[in-house]
């Protein structure tokens, strides 16, 4: 799925540094948990980090102004496990696409962008600039990249996020699959906010707070709003806040354009509130991100709105 003019940032997830997150133990060198590896293939790399900042690739890789990168992305910050595969002989990087494809969208997953052949770009930008591992340099021709949602358990512990998964043929023939896993942290350490102190106290500490007591109608009417205040309240204590309204909605078999534009909408309305209490308009910026957000496939926050600091 391609996102026309997709230029949203998950901010409440990237542009604050120092957020405090908390994951699900960290994985040990071998499989991520809950994927199974192409029958015969072997571990040829594994790395993971605690926590990183991270551009999920939505477009095919290119050099523009000397800088590496892909058409379109989504920034998110969480903890990375990366896992390469060396493919046995015999198989072809479509065989072992196919394969790990069939695995991540099984379980009500979503592809969110696909690409294959020249289609994805320079194979060299994919291997050393994206992925960081020469190994999965070849030709463009022997190319294959998904950027889905996923989720897993490890430990007993639920784990979701998104992932990325690369294939490739080299000149030599041989085949390389690599996945990322970036696993953003569960629903629970949403905490909520019920006092102006404990909102702010939040956002200087983590940079985003979920907002409560707003609701919207199927028409995507703000008809709910017992939250407001407190938000109008937060914002007069620390005049020189200011902030990101990103607005979040999630339903079965919607159209994630269709999302977007109505949760753009229920963050502009509840800009516009903001507004006429008083709040000046150049402190507020409304972002509608639809269902780009993990957290939504583990609990009840397919509908929500967040309070994201600017840097």
């Amino acid at each position: 799925m391609h996102f026309n003019g997709l230029r949203v940032v998950l901010l409440f997830l990237a542009l604050v540094s120092g957020i405090s997150l908390v994951y699900a133990q960290p994985p040990q060198p071998g499989d991520y948990a809950g994927f199974e590896r192409f029958p015969g293939s072997e571990l040829a790399d594994f790395r993971h980090q605690q926590s990183t900042v991270y551009d999920l690739a939505l477009g095919r890789m290119q050099r523009v102004d000397g800088r590496v990168s892909p058409s379109r992305a989504e920034r998110l910050q969480g903890a990375l496990t990366r896992v390469t595969y060396e493919i046995p002989s015999g198989f072809s990087a479509g065989d072992a696409y196919q394969h790990f494809r069939d695995q991540l969208l099984s379980d009500g997953q979503s592809a969110v962008f696909e690409c294959q052949g020249r289609g994805c770009g320079s194979s060299n930008f994919w291997a050393n600039d994206k992925f960081g591992n020469r190994v999965l340099y070849g030709p463009e021709s022997g190319q294959y990249y998904m950027a889905s949602t996923y989720r897993s358990e490890r430990n007993g512990v639920p784990v979701s996020g998104y992932a990325a998964l690369y294939t490739i043929t080299r000149g030599n023939r041989r085949v390389y699959a690599h996945l990322d896993f970036l696993e953003l942290p569960p629903v629970d350490d949403m905490q909520l906010m019920v006092t102006p102190e404990a909102m702010l106290s939040r956002l200087q500490e983590d940079g985003s707070a979920v907002l409560q007591n707003l609701a919207f109608n199927d028409d995507d009417e703000l008809v709910g709003d017992d939250g407001i205040d407190l938000v109008v309240q937060a914002l007069r204590r620390d005049t020189l806040l200011e902030v990101y309204l990103v607005a979040h909605l999630r339903l079965p078999g919607e159209d994630t354009d269709i999302l977007q534009a109505r949760s753009q909408e229920r963050a502009e309305q509840l800009r516009q509130r903001l507004v006429e209490e008083g709040i000046n308009a150049s402190r507020l910026e409304a972002h509608g991100v639809g269902p780009l957000a993990p957290y939504c496939l583990q609990g009840p926050c397919h509908d929500r709105v967040e309070l994201v600091t600017r840097p």
